[in-house]
């Protein structure tokens, strides 16, 4: 009878370990995938991370270069020359000549000439 005991517990030893082997590769499996997805998680945040980096670089850049815009607009030669190219502006002894092509039409309004011409005798007598 001893040997009939035994028996059944070998097999009950052998297919124990079957299983133990089993799950721990389905264990390995399962922690490979679990790793896996995280590390393409971080891998993406570390792709959004440099693209917002990028992103925040370009933002500064271009708010250095509105701030020295609004420092140089806030003087009054900034006023004035903003208001000599935008709007055409001229002080009221100065002359603007363009140049004009075949059909009379300014060639390039950017090119025109300020000339300023001396107060004439006229206005100066009335003081």
């Amino acid at each position: 009878m001893s040997d009939s005991e035994s028996s059944p517990k070998r097999k009950r030893v052998r297919f124990s370990t079957e299983i133990m082997f089993i799950l721990s590769a389905i264990f390995c499996v399962a922690l490979s995938l679990i790793y896996l997805a995280r590390y393409n998680d971080i891998r993406n945040l570390l792709q959004t991370e440099a693209v917002q980096r990028e992103r925040i670089e370009d933002l500064e850049r271009e708010n250095r270069l509105l701030k020295e815009k609004l420092e140089m607009l806030s003087t009054p030669e900034g006023i004035e020359r903003m208001a000599r190219e935008r709007l055409g502006l001229v002080k009221p002894e100065e002359v603007v000549v363009y140049t004009i092509d075949d059909k009379n039409e300014p060639i390039n309004a950017s090119d025109a000439v300020v000339i300023t011409q001396p107060p004439l005798a006229s206005d100066t007598s009335d003081n």
